[in-house]
């Protein structure tokens, strides 16, 4: 394996760019709306199709902002939010939305054997990515001076990532008196004299959510050809109108610089792209890159380890793609596989391989090298970055 110089501390876009080009059969037009779970949501589509566009395009809309309404955990009144909010061993009143949202969460929480793990939001808000960071709201006494150049107290790393604090197979549902409740576990820690409950944490999974809901609407207006993205990192693709097979191509952007505007290019159509990986959200101190990402085994960032007091680099998997499944169902199991090792993301891989497919970059940090695994068919990527080795999961 060929050595690589550093990754550059930039922000590199991980995304599904659909690019549109030569659309001689169908017109393409698009909507966008800013601002709904803090990104761009564009719904792009044939002008020649379904009913009027902008009024779907307003139930869309509507639709989202309801996900991220009751998912968000920086929306007061939202499920999440009030959650996080309780005391433990609370029962908080859940809506229709978020309930839906914590079901796909409790499968995929369940099929991945907890590596996708939404009872991190302590963790994820020590280690400064929670959405309080973002917009200066609040704050609490483990917070740091400076997040971008202090690592959290090791006592609240500690209480946070105990196994009954990110036990989400340990949150509850039952019917109270006027709906669905979440029953909150009573286990909470105590550190310098104050309790902290488990939170939660679905803003990655809900993007993914608003766009299954988006999708049932342009779809039952009679839509199939377009797309709906969310971020970048929640895709569905329908029919591409400029060629006789629908296939669209997608750019999967790269993670690093060294790997070059793009790694890989999809040849997908009518199913979802959802993308995780640790350069959306990061910092680096002494060298160690700590993403937004974290693992629930350890409390600590993907690549990352702790020897002692020590932190150090490992090799890890930078980025996952996953094809295929509801796009919620996708930003939950892309998220699972960046948590994994090598073994245990190729096996849930080849495992899972009739419901959905993978593409992963694995970097070594002994080599300084990078490393492509898929068990997508040969027909559905091209490579298109230099890596050392790719391998095909079976």
């Amino acid at each position: 394996m060929r050595k690589r110089r550093s990754a550059l501390a930039v922000a590199a876009v991980l995304g599904c760019a659909a690019m549109l080009s030569g659309c001689a059969r169908e017109k393409l037009a698009a909507c966008d709306e800013y601002g709904i779970f803090g990104t761009q949501v564009r719904w792009v589509y044939a002008q020649s199709e379904g009913a009027d566009a902008p009024t779907v395009w307003e139930e869309v809309v509507a639709a989202l902002r309801t996900v991220e309404r009751q998912t968000s955990s920086s929306i007061e009144e939202s499920t999440v939010a009030r959650f996080n909010a309780a005391p433990a061993g609370s029962r908080v009143a859940a809506d229709e939305a978020a309930l839906g949202v914590i079901g796909t969460a409790r499968a995929v929480y369940e099929e991945t054997f907890g590596a996708y793990d939404p009872a991190l939001g302590r963790l994820i808000d020590l280690w400064g990515f929670s959405p309080r960071h973002r917009t200066g709201g609040g704050s609490e006494a483990y917070d740091r001076a400076d997040a971008r150049t202090q690592l959290p107290a090791a006592e609240y790393l500690a209480a946070f990532a105990a196994a009954d604090m990110t036990d989400f197979s340990a949150v509850g549902e039952e019917d109270g008196e006027a709906g669905r409740v979440l029953v909150k576990p009573a286990a909470a820690a105590c550190v310098a004299g104050e309790t902290y409950g488990m939170q939660l944490s679905l803003d990655g999974i809900a993007k993914g959510a608003g766009v299954d809901a988006a999708v049932q609407i342009v779809r039952a207006a009679g839509y199939t050809y377009g797309y709906l993205n969310a971020g970048g990192s929640s895709l569905y693709v329908l029919r591409d109108p400029s060629r006789e097979d629908g296939l669209w191509e997608i750019s999967v952007n790269s993670p690093r610089e060294e790997l070059g505007a793009s790694y890989a290019t999809l040849i997908v159509r009518d199913t979802s792209v959802s993308t995780s990986g640790d350069h959306e959200q990061y910092y680096e101190i002494d060298g160690v890159r700590y993403c937004h990402i974290i693992r629930p085994d350890t409390g600590l960032p993907v690549g990352v380890a702790q020897n002692g007091g020590t932190m150090s680099a490992v090799s890890h998997i930078v980025c996952a793609t996953v094809v295929g499944g509801t796009a919620a169902e996708g930003d939950a199991r892309a998220t699972a596989i960046v948590t994994m090792s090598l073994s245990e993301a190729c096996a849930y891989a080849a495992a899972h391989a009739d419901a959905f497919r993978v593409m992963f970059v694995w970097y070594d940090v002994e080599t300084d090298a990078y490393a492509l695994y898929t068990n997508l068919p040969q027909t559905a990527y091209r490579v298109t970055a230099a890596f050392d080795a790719v391998e095909v999961i079976s």
